[in-house]
């Protein structure tokens, strides 16, 4: 059963990837690469000092739980922020509800199922999460000003 979830939770965002269309891609790619760093860096302190512990997929993702790091964080970014950038507001309400049903209703869930557990408090992760969706919104409008810059120069 764990399995199938894990696989479920790796295939079915990558899938998703199909609707989501090349524009939104290639806009929005960069902030999903940057908070994919983020969530690894995360998911390694995380690991070293057992705040949470979600098996992995393969025998060597124990660190960085690959279909949430990799496939569910990162194409949630990519569609998120394809119906939500340009509406702050819009995208924190979406983030806060989104980031409390993760927390506060999927995790006890996962920790019932074995595929998680640990020691820290679910508010703080609530917070962490919440700070990294408000600096990949900060990165987001850098990288579009950067990019405008760049068009603008040459």
């Amino acid at each position: 059963m764990k399995q199938v979830i894990l696989w479920l939770m790796f295939l079915v965002p990558i899938a998703s990837l199909l609707l989501i269309g090349d524009k939104t891609l290639r806009r929005f790619l960069p902030v999903a690469l940057f908070v994919t760093v983020i969530n690894t860096l995360i998911y390694q302190a995380a690991y070293h000092y057992n705040w949470w512990r979600e098996p992995g997929l393969f025998d060597w993702d124990k660190v960085a739980n690959i279909p949430w790091v990799y496939s569910a964080y990162l194409v949630a970014t990519l569609w998120i922020f394809k119906l939500t950038y340009g509406k702050f507001t819009i995208y924190l309400i979406t983030n806060l509800i989104l980031d409390g049903v993760y927390i506060y209703l999927w995790y006890p869930i996962q920790q019932k199922l074995g595929l998680a557990s640990g020691e820290m408090s679910p508010d703080i992760t609530y917070l962490i999460m919440i700070g990294v969706a408000l600096l990949i919104y900060g990165f987001q409008i850098w990288y579009e000003k950067d990019l405008q810059s760049n068009k603008d120069a040459n």
